[in-house]
């Protein structure tokens, strides 16, 4: 019988780990990503042969055509199911101090290296002609952020309003192979990354136009991270898109839907931009 897999990008913490967890209580093989052999290992121990660890950087070529070469071969008659694109990271900080490289490097990580994925993994979900196995299904990470632009975030923000408009036209370029796009955008998750603030960057911050933000963010932080949703959750919303057969296009899973989706969705942007303002102190 042909096993179940899928293929996760970013596996070491946060929602790639809780995906990975959720999609091997469920039966199925995950081949997922890491950039060290430290963390390939360590995953291995845990999940055994229910896990294939790949060594990659989402933003080396090299990497990324070696390793489809290798799942394709490992795969043999059958196709990917889903492909998690999650793999990313955030550079923090109001736009005009911060710096081009910072920016540049978020976006390459972020959404250049997310196009880099599925141009090399697509073809494994079955995105190629003659492919006749079970299709499978491309789940693009996006956030809150690819719909609402935070302030302090905006490089992050426009990584991932890039993989939204990325997404949309990927799905209807992939109609006629049958493989579908769909969109993941959480809230707050619990990850490291909310125990990641840069302190020499706050205290730069502190010194500048933005000093009552850069007090505010810690506290923030800790506030989200109270009501975060565990990763495993992220999981189990895609486990259960993939098995719908009338799954939507996009969808939002977070903590507090109302004041953190649906009312930002909803009123005017000048309203949003007041309540922003006034919430966090930029």
């Amino acid at each position: 019988m042909t096993k179940k897999s899928i293929m996760i990008t970013g596996i070491s913490t946060g929602i790639g780990r809780g995906t990975l967890d959720y999609f091997v209580s469920k039966g199925f093989h995950v081949y997922g990503s890491v950039r060290s052999t430290k963390d390939a290992n360590r995953l291995k121990r845990i999940y055994k042969d229910k896990l294939t660890t790949i060594i990659f950087d989402v933003t080396k070529l090299a990497q990324l055509k070696k390793a489809a070469a290798f799942i394709k071969k490992d795969l043999n008659d059958s196709n990917l199911l889903a492909l998690v694109n999650n793999a990313g990271t955030s550079f923090p900080g109001p736009l005009l101090r911060q710096s081009v490289k910072d920016f540049e490097k978020q976006i390459d990580i972020n959404l250049n290296g997310a196009f880099r994925v599925i141009k090399y993994f697509a073809p494994l979900c079955g995105a190629e002609k003659n492919n006749n196995y079970k299709k499978g299904v491309i789940f693009n990470i996006s956030s809150l952020s690819g719909k609402i632009g935070m302030p302090g975030l905006g490089a992050y923000t426009a990584s991932k309003h890039g993989l939204e408009g990325l997404s949309q036209s990927l799905r209807r370029e992939l109609l006629r192979y049958g493989v579908d796009v769909v969109i993941i955008g959480p809230g707050p998750i619990k990850s490291e990354i909310f125990n990641k603030v840069d302190k020499k960057f706050l205290e730069s911050l502190k010194k500048s136009d933005y000093a009552k933000a850069a007090k505010l963010i810690p506290k923030r932080n800790k506030n989200a991270l109270k009501i975060a949703f565990p990763a495993i959750e992220v999981g189990k919303l895609i486990f259960n898109a993939l098995h719908n057969p009338n799954r939507k296009t996009r969808y939002t899973i977070t903590p507090n839907k109302m004041m953190y989706w649906t009312v930002p969705m909803t009123i005017s942007d000048r309203m949003l931009d007041r309540m922003i303002q006034k919430r966090s102190g930029f």
